[in-house]
């Protein structure tokens, strides 16, 4: 009976000496930002057409008293445009030249994605720390103190054992 109860209090005091204190470790705190930004611009243009131009000779005659057209010596279309038409009615001279409407118009979109990724990693650093010198006397006086209080109960026990 004796050398149980020695052996229970004994693994006792030691499992409580070992998970009673535990070093401190530093904390480390980590952040992490990603920030994304995309910057969108729409761009336009205008495209220019050039001047366009047609042309029409003829030779006019007066025939009892009225303006005909006699003969046409040149006829010329431009680029975007037709030849024109040519009237001479009741001696008005009427010349129609006529385009397309025309609408150029273009647009266009650009994106850039710039992605920022920002990291920061905290370590906590402990100012008062034990060297080693203090460690080993505090392990010392826990080893010493389990001894003692090994040695009281045996004492005690040896006073008050029933017999």
């Amino acid at each position: 009976m004796n050398k149980n109860l020695n052996r229970i209090v004994f693994l006792f005091f030691s499992i409580s000496v070992l998970v009673s204190c535990s070093s401190p470790k530093p904390a480390l705190s980590e952040d992490k930002t990603k920030t994304i930004t995309i910057t969108e611009t729409v761009h336009d243009t205008i495209f220019r057409i050039e001047k366009d131009s047609s042309s029409y000779m003829a030779l006019l005659e007066c025939q009892n008293g009225k303006v005909v057209l006699k003969n046409v010596t040149q006829a010329e279309p431009g680029r975007k445009l037709k030849s024109p038409r040519v009237r001479v009615e009741n001696n008005k001279l009427s010349v129609d030249c006529e385009i397309n409407k025309q609408e150029l118009y273009a647009f266009w979109k650009s994106k850039q994605v710039k992605e920022v990724q920002l990291q920061t990693i905290r370590i906590t650093k402990y100012i008062n720390q034990l060297t080693f010198w203090q460690k080993l006397q505090i392990w010392l006086g826990r080893i010493f103190l389990i001894v003692l209080v090994y040695f009281i109960i045996r004492l005690v026990y040896k006073f008050y054992r029933p017999i």
